[in-house]
């Protein structure tokens, strides 16, 4: 699935320069200090150490970035960037309903917005209720039929469904318009293992392992078939049995 630190990225894409630090009120465009911000709260989401202070922030504790971010968030309540990174910053902490406020604003309207969509999707399967992933990830992809999160994210839905054949197909989608090659590999993987071919889920898995080695979820996967031999042949040319 697409991770929410993958969003964040995403929503780093559109920057600016880091800026120096301003009070609220001197800050007449949010984009450098949203943009620092984002980066900030991107190193603590990828090293999963969340509670490492701004050294920029007025705040003190773990979270002055994201009391910042509410902050800029009080005098450009309709910057997008902000609202996106305000939801993950709090997905990241595991406050749903919190995160779930600042994607509601921002798919409120008929509007092609992927990224949203695609967070509240997951929030959507964290609580079970994958209707109403499919739903979100569905109207966004009439929108934006070529983004390939949308798909890759809709076959983890179908995944969770056990509905391995649209899985497949949305997979194909995702490959082709560019999602990682080791993450399709691996998705397809769970999605073969789903449907009982465990010899083509470790090909996938270990197609995924080759691809991007630092990745050990494909490992462990081949490592629970290694009763089926063609996966325990795979494992032990990994080097894991």
């Amino acid at each position: 699935m697409i991770k929410f630190q993958c969003v964040l990225l995403m929503a780093l894409a559109i920057t600016g320069c880091a800026s120096q630090q301003k009070f609220i009120g001197e800050i007449e465009d949010p984009e450098q200090e949203v943009t620092r911000l984002i980066e900030h709260e991107l190193t603590n989401i990828q090293s999963g150490e969340y509670c490492r202070p701004d050294p920029q922030s007025p705040f003190n504790g773990c979270d002055g970035a994201l009391q910042r971010l509410t902050q800029l968030f009080t005098k450009f309540p309709d910057y997008e960037r902000l609202q996106l990174a305000l939801a993950v910053s709090y997905q990241a902490r595991n406050q749903n309903r919190e995160a779930q406020y600042y994607l509601d604003l921002l798919l409120r309207k008929d509007r092609p917005r992927p990224e949203a969509a695609i967070l509240a999707a997951q929030l959507a399967m964290e609580e079970g209720n994958t209707r109403r992933a499919e739903t979100l990830l569905n109207a966004q992809k009439r929108l934006n039929p070529m983004h390939a999160g949308i798909h890759e994210t809709l076959a983890a839905v179908f995944y969770l469904n056990h509905e391995p054949e649209k899985g497949f197909s949305a997979l194909a989608a995702a490959e082709q318009l560019g999602s990682p090659a080791w993450r399709v590999a691996y998705h397809r993987g769970l999605l073969y293992e789903l449907s009982k071919n465990e010899s083509a889920a470790c090909a996938q898995y270990a197609k995924s392992y080759t691809e991007k080695a630092s990745f050990r979820l494909p490992e462990g996967r081949i490592l629970g078939l290694t009763h089926n031999p063609i996966c325990l042949e795979l494992a032990k040319f990994l080097g894991g049995a």
